[in-house]
C-alpha cells in the first residue's frame, strides 16, 4: 500500500526491529520527529542523563510546547498519534537534546539522538524551521563557510560520540541533511570512525572549497542523499555527489515536505530523475551562486532578509499570512535596489510564499503587477 511516513508507521509500527530491520523509511520518521520541541523533556549532552522514551515524554509533555513548530503542526500531531503505542518506536530512547536560536548570530540549531531498540543509535539534526533566522542561516550557506550551525553540528557529534562510544547513524532533513554530512566530515576522528551511515534528506550541498577537502573522502561512501523529483533545497549547491530520487504526492516546492514523500512496502517509491524543468532552474541558480563573488552573495542575502525583517514577521508563516501587505513593504524596499538584485529577490519571494502561504504563481504575478509600475518592471520575467 502506497502512503506517506504516517501511513508507514501505522502499517509497520507493530513490528519491532528484529522483525523488520531499520530502513530508509525509519530515517524519515526520525527526521520528521526531530521537528518537535523536546527541550526540557530530554536530557542535554551536558546533563549526562538517562534516555527517556517517547512514552515517558507523552506522559508529562505540554502538547502546545512540543508541537510549537507551526510549519508541520497537523502532520506532526498525526505522526505522534501513529507512533503512540507502537512496538517499533514507543519505547525508543531519546537523549542528548541540544537547541539554540540566536538572532544576533543568525543561528538556528537543534539536534537529538534516538536509540531505537535493536538497532544502532541515530543522531538527528533538525532542518530549517519556520523562523526568519533559520532561513537566513540557510542562505548563508551560499557565501559563508562554515555557518555557526555547522560548527555546532561538528561539536555535537564529537561530544555525543564520546558519550555513546559505539557505532551510530546520522541523518537530517533540509538543512539538517547538510549538518549531518558536515558533522561527519568535521567531527574529530574518533566520531568520524564510528559513523556507520549518513542520510541527507533533501539537504543542500556545499561550496566547492569545502568538498575539495581531503576529509570528505573519508566519509564519501557512507553518504546517502535522497531528493524529491522537484527538489530545490536539495539541489542548492549541488555539485559533488550522486543522489537518489523519491516520488512525492505534492507539487513544485511543496515536495520539500518529507510528509509528502511516497512509501510503499516500507521503502521510498523511486523516480528516475529530478524533473527536467526543475533541474534546469536549479542549474541556473547554482551557476549564479558559484559565479557571484562572495561579497555580492553576502550583500544579496543581507538585502533579502533586511527586507523581510522590515515587515515585522518573526516567522515565514507570519510573513505569508498577510502576504499582500508584506509584499507591498517588500516592493517599496526593492525600488532602491538594482534590477539584477530585484529579479533574484522576486524569485526567492515566490518560492517562499509558495511553501508557506500556498500562494500561486498567477496570484503573485497579479499582485506584483498591480503594485509595481510598468515603467519599472513590465515583464516580470522570472515570475
Amino acid at each position: 500500500m502506497m502512503g506517506n511516513v504516517v501511513d508507514y508507521v501505522k502499517q509497520y509500527g507493530d513490528r519491532d526491529f528484529s522483525e523488520r530491520p531499520f530502513g530508509e523509511a525509519d530515517v524519515l520518521v526520525l527526521a520528521m520527529l526531530s521537528y518537535l520541541s523536546f527541550d526540557g523533556l530530554v536530557p542535554t549532552p551536558a546533563e549526562h542523563g538517562s534516555a527517556v522514551t517517547l512514552a515517558q515524554i507523552d506522559a508529562v509533555m505540554d502538547p502546545e510546547k512540543v508541537f510549537e513548530n507551526k510549519m508541520y503542526l497537523k502532520r506532526s500531531r498525526s505522526l505522534w498519534a501513529a507512533l503512540k503505542g507502537s512496538r517499533r518506536f514507543w519505547d525508543m530512547g531519546c537523549n542528548y537534546c541540544r537547541s539554540r536560536l540566536e538572532e544576533g548570530e543568525t543561528m538556528q540549531f537543534s539536534a537529538i539522538t534516538f536509540f531505537p531498540r535493536g538497532c544502532l543509535p541515530v543522531v538527528v539534526f533538525r532542518g530549517t524551521d519556520e523562523t526568519i533566522v533559520g532561513w537566513k542561516e540557510d542562505f548563508h550557506l551560499a557565501f559563508s563557510r562554515p555557518v555557526e550551525a555547522q560548527r555546532m553540528s561538528a561539536l555535537y557529534l564529537t561530544q555525543v560520540s564520546s558519550l555513546m562510544r559505539e557505532r551510530f547513524m546520522v541523518c537530517g532533513h533540509s538543512k539538517g541533511g547538510n549538518l549531518a554530512v558536515y558533522s561527519a566530515i568535521w567531527a574529530d576522528s574518533f566520531a568520524r570512525d564510528l559513523v556507520e551511515r549518513v542520510f541527507s534528506l533533501d539537504g543542500p550541498g556545499f561550496l566547492p572549497e569545502l568538498i575539495e577537502e581531503e576529509a570528505y573522502e573519508k566519509i564519501r561512501d557512507r553518504v546517502c542523499r535522497i531528493l524529491p523529483t522537484s527538489s530545490l533545497v536539495g539541489m542548492l549547491l549541488q555539485n559533488y555527489e550522486n543522489y537518489e530520487v523519491v516520488k512525492s504526492s505534492a507539487f513544485g516546492m511543496m515536495q520539500h515536505d518529507g510528509y509528502s514523500w511516497q512509501i510503499e512496502d516500507g521503502v521510498f517509491v523511486r523516480a528516475e530523475e529530478i524533473q527536467s524543468k526543475r533541474k534546469r532552474m536549479d542549474e541556473v541558480l547554482n551557476r549564479w551562486i558559484f559565479a557571484m563573488p562572495e561579497e555580492e552573495r553576502e550583500l544579496f542575502v543581507d538585502s533579502l532578509f533586511e527586507m523581510i525583517e522590515r515587515t515585522g514577521a518573526a516567522t515565514l508563516t507570519e510573513f505569508a499570512a498577510d502576504w499582500k501587505k508584506n509584499l507591498k513593504i517588500c516592493v517599496q524596499y526593492m525600488r532602491g535596489l538594482d534590477e539584477g538584485t530585484r529579479r533574484r529577490i522576486r524569485q526567492i519571494l515566490r518560492l517562499l510564499l509558495e511553501i508557506y502561504g500556498n500562494v500561486t504563481e498567477a496570484a503573485l504575478k497579479q499582485e506584483l503587477a498591480r503594485m509595481e509600475s510598468k515603467k519599472q518592471d513590465r515583464a516580470f520575467p522570472i515570475l
